[in-house]
């Protein structure tokens, strides 16, 4: 517990309030994690409730989103993530950190079992994010591991995939982002925001349409999908549920 306290500490401090500190995004994200004592669930999110409306009053804090996991096999757990960030700003300092650290430790430590956290990177060049998130209460997330010697092939199939999806109108958005540390070798995230459960109902033109208009033909398409699949495989699936509550700074 005591290291998790640690990277508590660490990567749920100071940052500027818009996410980063100049102009552009290096698109670096901190993925933490959060695993609750049994029995502590509501005393957790009421902990980093408090804490994030006690945080929103100082100058270069760090925003977090919290998700709850709701398949797969972190189910129940917790998700808190804060991107669009540049490497330089994990650096920063304040002078309300000590006072930081404090409420931390007797607020919200204390009904943690464990924690884990990954720093990732948005892969933009691939990534189709919507440009407004109102109603979007969901992510599907799907890890993927390329395979190595493979990313060539990877990068030039995924990138062909991507473009034909802009250009014919997929109705659906979607992200990639590069695991750099914390997590499995060569691993890559998908994710898929949709409104709710209903979001998920299949897409006119869907995938299969596109694709197939993009390669010529369902033979081509299917000689595709068996090449593609061979630069990598395919890890965990899980739908993860936004907590607004949680993620409520109390300033906007």
């Amino acid at each position: 517990l005591a290291a998790a306290a640690c990277l508590c500490l660490a990567w749920m401090g100071p940052l500027n309030a818009d996410g980063h500190t100049g102009e552009e995004s290096e698109g670096v994200g901190v993925l933490i994690k959060i695993i609750a004592k049994d029995g502590h669930d509501a005393a957790l999110i009421k902990g980093i409730t408090d804490y994030h409306k006690w945080v929103a009053n100082f100058d270069g804090h760090m925003r977090f989103n919290w998700w709850k996991v709701l398949t797969g096999p972190e189910t129940g757990n917790y998700y808190a993530y804060s991107g669009n960030h540049n490497w330089a700003d994990f650096d920063a300092e304040y002078d309300w950190e000590e006072k930081s650290n404090e409420v931390l430790e007797t607020n919200v430590m204390p009904h943690v079992a464990d924690m884990h956290r990954s720093m990732v990177v948005d892969m933009d060049e691939v990534s189709h994010w919507p440009e407004d998130w109102a109603g979007y209460t969901h992510v599907q997330v799907e890890s993927w591991y390329v395979r190595n010697g493979h990313y060539g092939a990877f990068n030039a199939g995924l990138g062909r995939v991507t473009a034909a999806l802009k250009d014919g109108g997929f109705p659906g958005h979607w992200g990639f982002t590069r695991v750099v540390s914390g997590g499995h070798g060569n691993q890559i995230d998908l994710i898929l925001p949709v409104k709710g459960w209903a979001g998920m109902a299949e897409k006119k033109p869907s995938f299969y349409d596109i694709m197939v208009e993009e390669l010529g033909g369902d033979e081509a398409f299917q000689a595709f999908m068996t090449n593609s699949g061979e630069t990598f495989k395919v890890g965990h699936n899980e739908m993860l549920e936004w907590m607004p509550g949680a993620s409520d700074y109390g300033d906007e």
